[in-house]
Protein backbone atom coordinates (compact mmCIF):
# COMPACT_ATOMS: atom_id res chain seq x y z
CA UNK A 1 0.00 0.00 0.00
CA UNK A 2 2.78 2.46 0.92
CA UNK A 3 4.63 1.52 -2.26
CA UNK A 4 1.55 2.37 -4.35
CA UNK A 5 1.16 5.71 -2.58
CA UNK A 6 4.84 6.51 -3.26
CA UNK A 7 4.43 5.70 -6.96
CA UNK A 8 1.27 7.84 -7.15
CA UNK A 9 3.01 10.79 -5.44
CA UNK A 10 6.05 10.58 -7.73
CA UNK A 11 3.81 10.39 -10.81
CA UNK A 12 1.89 13.48 -9.67
CA UNK A 13 5.13 15.41 -9.14
CA UNK A 14 6.39 14.43 -12.58
CA UNK A 15 3.12 15.46 -14.23
CA UNK A 16 3.01 18.79 -12.39
CA UNK A 17 6.67 19.50 -13.20
CA UNK A 18 6.04 18.71 -16.85
CA UNK A 19 3.19 21.23 -16.89
CA UNK A 20 5.35 23.93 -15.28
CA UNK A 21 8.16 23.43 -17.78
CA UNK A 22 5.94 23.53 -20.86
CA UNK A 23 2.96 25.75 -20.08
CA UNK A 24 4.86 29.04 -20.53
CA UNK A 25 4.51 28.49 -24.26
CA UNK A 26 0.72 28.55 -24.04
CA UNK A 27 -0.04 31.46 -21.71
CA UNK A 28 -2.61 31.55 -18.84
CA UNK A 29 -4.51 28.38 -17.99
CA UNK A 30 -8.26 27.67 -17.70
CA UNK A 31 -9.26 25.47 -14.75
CA UNK A 32 -12.27 23.55 -13.47
CA UNK A 33 -11.76 25.15 -10.06
CA UNK A 34 -13.30 26.82 -8.19
CA UNK A 35 -17.10 26.68 -8.20
CA UNK A 36 -19.56 24.46 -10.04
CA UNK A 37 -18.85 25.75 -13.55
CA UNK A 38 -16.91 23.59 -16.01
CA UNK A 39 -14.42 24.96 -18.55
CA UNK A 40 -15.43 25.79 -22.12
CA UNK A 41 -11.93 25.09 -23.50
CA UNK A 42 -9.69 22.05 -23.30
CA UNK A 43 -6.13 21.62 -22.12
CA UNK A 44 -3.74 22.09 -25.10
CA UNK A 45 -2.77 18.91 -26.88
CA UNK A 46 0.12 16.93 -25.32
CA UNK A 47 -0.11 18.81 -22.01
CA UNK A 48 -1.33 17.68 -18.59
CA UNK A 49 -3.10 19.82 -16.01
CA UNK A 50 -3.31 18.79 -12.35
CA UNK A 51 -5.95 20.36 -10.08
CA UNK A 52 -6.59 19.66 -6.41
CA UNK A 53 -7.90 21.34 -3.28
CA UNK A 54 -9.77 20.99 0.00
CA UNK A 55 -13.52 21.53 0.41
CA UNK A 56 -15.10 21.96 3.86
CA UNK A 57 -18.85 21.67 4.51
CA UNK A 58 -20.79 22.48 7.68
CA UNK A 59 -24.20 23.69 8.81
CA UNK A 60 -26.55 24.06 11.78
CA UNK A 61 -26.50 20.81 13.75
CA UNK A 62 -23.99 19.25 11.34
CA UNK A 63 -20.45 18.03 11.82
CA UNK A 64 -17.84 19.64 9.61
CA UNK A 65 -16.87 17.34 6.75
CA UNK A 66 -14.16 17.77 4.16
CA UNK A 67 -13.15 16.28 0.86
CA UNK A 68 -9.96 16.51 -1.16
CA UNK A 69 -10.99 16.39 -4.83
CA UNK A 70 -8.28 15.64 -7.39
CA UNK A 71 -8.59 16.16 -11.14
CA UNK A 72 -6.14 15.25 -13.90
CA UNK A 73 -6.85 16.76 -17.33
CA UNK A 74 -4.95 15.46 -20.38
CA UNK A 75 -4.98 17.15 -23.78
CA UNK A 76 -5.10 14.38 -26.39
CA UNK A 77 -6.25 16.17 -29.58
CA UNK A 78 -7.04 19.72 -30.62
CA UNK A 79 -9.91 20.96 -28.41
CA UNK A 80 -10.23 17.52 -26.78
CA UNK A 81 -9.13 16.32 -23.37
CA UNK A 82 -9.55 13.27 -21.16
CA UNK A 83 -10.34 13.68 -17.45
CA UNK A 84 -9.72 11.49 -14.41
CA UNK A 85 -11.08 12.69 -11.05
CA UNK A 86 -11.24 11.25 -7.55
CA UNK A 87 -13.30 12.51 -4.62
CA UNK A 88 -15.26 10.95 -1.75
CA UNK A 89 -14.29 7.39 -2.69
CA UNK A 90 -15.57 7.78 -6.26
CA UNK A 91 -13.51 7.69 -9.46
CA UNK A 92 -14.85 9.73 -12.37
CA UNK A 93 -13.78 9.40 -15.99
CA UNK A 94 -14.67 12.02 -18.56
CA UNK A 95 -14.06 13.51 -21.98
CA UNK A 96 -14.33 17.20 -22.91
CA UNK A 97 -14.63 18.71 -26.36
CA UNK A 98 -14.35 22.49 -26.13
CA UNK A 99 -13.50 25.71 -27.87
CA UNK A 100 -16.80 25.62 -29.81
CA UNK A 101 -17.62 29.13 -31.02
CA UNK A 102 -20.34 30.17 -33.47
CA UNK A 103 -20.37 33.87 -32.54
CA UNK A 104 -17.65 36.28 -31.42
CA UNK A 105 -17.34 36.25 -27.65
CA UNK A 106 -19.29 33.01 -27.18
CA UNK A 107 -17.60 29.71 -26.37
CA UNK A 108 -18.95 26.39 -25.17
CA UNK A 109 -17.94 22.80 -24.59
CA UNK A 110 -19.52 19.37 -24.21
CA UNK A 111 -18.46 17.12 -21.31
CA UNK A 112 -19.46 13.49 -20.77
CA UNK A 113 -18.53 11.66 -17.55
CA UNK A 114 -19.18 8.44 -15.70
CA UNK A 115 -18.46 7.63 -12.05
CA UNK A 116 -17.36 4.34 -10.54
CA UNK A 117 -17.36 3.00 -6.99
CA UNK A 118 -14.14 2.79 -4.99
CA UNK A 119 -13.70 -0.89 -5.91
CA UNK A 120 -14.23 0.01 -9.59
CA UNK A 121 -16.73 -2.84 -9.83
CA UNK A 122 -19.79 -0.91 -11.03
CA UNK A 123 -20.81 2.34 -12.69
CA UNK A 124 -22.84 4.58 -10.39
CA UNK A 125 -23.89 7.48 -12.60
CA UNK A 126 -23.60 9.11 -16.01
CA UNK A 127 -23.50 12.88 -16.56
CA UNK A 128 -23.54 15.31 -19.49
CA UNK A 129 -22.55 18.99 -19.11
CA UNK A 130 -23.07 21.90 -21.50
CA UNK A 131 -21.21 25.00 -20.25
CA UNK A 132 -21.41 28.28 -22.21
CA UNK A 133 -19.52 31.54 -21.69
CA UNK A 134 -19.66 35.02 -23.19
CA UNK A 135 -16.83 37.50 -22.74
CA UNK A 136 -17.22 41.24 -23.25
CA UNK A 137 -14.43 43.46 -24.56
CA UNK A 138 -13.80 44.86 -21.07
CA UNK A 139 -13.09 41.37 -19.68
CA UNK A 140 -16.45 40.92 -17.95
CA UNK A 141 -17.83 37.40 -18.49
CA UNK A 142 -21.25 35.77 -18.14
CA UNK A 143 -21.33 31.99 -17.68
CA UNK A 144 -24.10 29.43 -17.84
CA UNK A 145 -24.36 25.67 -17.65
CA UNK A 146 -26.94 22.89 -17.79
CA UNK A 147 -26.23 19.32 -16.74
CA UNK A 148 -28.07 16.02 -16.68
CA UNK A 149 -27.14 13.14 -14.36
CA UNK A 150 -28.58 9.64 -14.60
CA UNK A 151 -28.04 7.51 -11.49
CA UNK A 152 -27.60 3.77 -11.98
CA UNK A 153 -30.27 2.57 -9.54
CA UNK A 154 -33.88 1.56 -10.08
CA UNK A 155 -35.32 3.95 -7.50
CA UNK A 156 -33.49 7.15 -8.54
CA UNK A 157 -34.81 9.65 -11.07
CA UNK A 158 -32.49 11.63 -13.34
CA UNK A 159 -31.29 14.98 -11.99
CA UNK A 160 -31.03 18.18 -13.99
CA UNK A 161 -28.99 21.14 -12.75
CA UNK A 162 -28.43 24.65 -14.02
CA UNK A 163 -25.90 27.32 -13.25
CA UNK A 164 -25.45 31.06 -13.81
CA UNK A 165 -22.38 33.12 -12.95
CA UNK A 166 -20.57 36.36 -13.69
CA UNK A 167 -16.97 37.41 -13.21
CA UNK A 168 -14.27 39.89 -14.09
CA UNK A 169 -10.63 40.66 -13.45
CA UNK A 170 -9.31 42.76 -10.58
CA UNK A 171 -5.88 43.00 -12.20
CA UNK A 172 -3.78 41.04 -14.68
CA UNK A 173 -3.53 38.01 -12.38
CA UNK A 174 -6.58 38.16 -10.08
CA UNK A 175 -10.18 37.37 -11.04
CA UNK A 176 -13.43 37.30 -9.06
CA UNK A 177 -16.73 35.50 -9.67
CA UNK A 178 -20.18 35.05 -8.17
CA UNK A 179 -22.44 32.11 -9.00
CA UNK A 180 -25.86 30.59 -8.32
CA UNK A 181 -26.80 27.00 -9.09
CA UNK A 182 -29.63 24.58 -8.44
CA UNK A 183 -30.51 20.93 -9.04
CA UNK A 184 -33.88 19.23 -9.27
CA UNK A 185 -35.12 15.70 -9.80
CA UNK A 186 -36.95 14.93 -13.00
CA UNK A 187 -40.04 13.62 -11.25
CA UNK A 188 -41.94 10.91 -13.09
CA UNK A 189 -45.39 10.13 -11.70
CA UNK A 190 -45.50 6.60 -13.08
CA UNK A 191 -42.09 5.77 -11.70
CA UNK A 192 -43.00 7.27 -8.34
CA UNK A 193 -45.96 4.92 -8.08
CA UNK A 194 -43.77 1.90 -8.86
CA UNK A 195 -41.15 2.90 -6.30
CA UNK A 196 -43.72 3.43 -3.58
CA UNK A 197 -45.53 0.15 -4.18
CA UNK A 198 -45.29 -2.21 -1.23
CA UNK A 199 -44.63 0.55 1.31
CA UNK A 200 -46.96 1.31 4.17
CA UNK A 201 -49.54 3.93 3.23
CA UNK A 202 -48.18 6.44 5.75
CA UNK A 203 -44.63 5.97 4.48
CA UNK A 204 -45.82 6.44 0.90
CA UNK A 205 -47.51 9.70 1.78
CA UNK A 206 -44.46 11.00 3.64
CA UNK A 207 -42.04 10.11 0.84
CA UNK A 208 -44.33 11.49 -1.86
CA UNK A 209 -44.86 14.77 -0.01
CA UNK A 210 -41.13 15.10 0.68
CA UNK A 211 -40.06 14.48 -2.92
CA UNK A 212 -42.79 16.69 -4.36
CA UNK A 213 -41.86 19.52 -1.99
CA UNK A 214 -38.17 19.14 -2.84
CA UNK A 215 -38.98 19.19 -6.55
CA UNK A 216 -41.34 22.17 -6.27
CA UNK A 217 -38.95 24.17 -4.08
CA UNK A 218 -35.49 22.70 -4.79
CA UNK A 219 -32.51 23.88 -2.73
CA UNK A 220 -30.18 26.38 -4.36
CA UNK A 221 -26.63 27.56 -3.68
CA UNK A 222 -24.89 30.91 -3.95
CA UNK A 223 -21.10 31.08 -4.02
CA UNK A 224 -18.33 33.57 -4.69
CA UNK A 225 -14.57 33.51 -4.83
CA UNK A 226 -11.33 34.68 -6.39
CA UNK A 227 -8.50 33.12 -8.37
CA UNK A 228 -4.88 34.26 -8.45
CA UNK A 229 -2.52 33.33 -11.25
CA UNK A 230 0.93 33.27 -9.65
CA UNK A 231 2.56 32.38 -12.98
CA UNK A 232 1.41 31.24 -16.40
CA UNK A 233 1.09 27.67 -15.15
CA UNK A 234 0.15 27.84 -11.44
CA UNK A 235 -3.13 29.22 -10.13
CA UNK A 236 -4.54 29.43 -6.59
CA UNK A 237 -8.20 29.84 -5.66
CA UNK A 238 -10.45 30.33 -2.66
CA UNK A 239 -14.24 30.41 -2.59
CA UNK A 240 -17.20 30.02 -0.23
CA UNK A 241 -20.94 29.69 -0.43
CA UNK A 242 -24.27 28.83 1.21
CA UNK A 243 -26.95 26.24 0.43
CA UNK A 244 -30.55 27.37 1.02
CA UNK A 245 -33.52 25.02 1.51
CA UNK A 246 -37.24 25.71 1.79
CA UNK A 247 -38.43 25.41 5.39
CA UNK A 248 -41.75 26.66 6.74
CA UNK A 249 -42.49 28.69 3.59
CA UNK A 250 -39.10 30.43 3.74
CA UNK A 251 -35.70 29.64 2.31
CA UNK A 252 -33.21 29.21 5.12
CA UNK A 253 -29.52 28.38 5.32
CA UNK A 254 -29.02 24.62 5.29
CA UNK A 255 -25.24 24.38 5.01
CA UNK A 256 -22.20 26.37 3.98
CA UNK A 257 -18.86 25.57 2.44
CA UNK A 258 -15.40 27.00 1.91
CA UNK A 259 -12.81 25.61 -0.48
CA UNK A 260 -9.32 26.39 -1.67
CA UNK A 261 -6.98 24.82 -4.13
Amino acid sequence: MQYNKLITTLASIIILTNCILQADEYGPIATSRPGAFNPTSSVPSNLYQFEFGTNLYTGPGMDTTFTIPILLRMGVYKNTELQVAYASEYLTLGILYGGISFLDGFENSIILTTSLTENIDSLTEYSAYLPVSYSFNNGFSVLGQTALTVINTNDSDPVISYFLAAGNSLDERTNWFIEAYQSRTIWEDNKSIEVLEGLEESESEIQTDSQEANNKYPPFSIGYGITYLSSNNVQFDVSMGILFEKDDKKYKESSRFIEWG
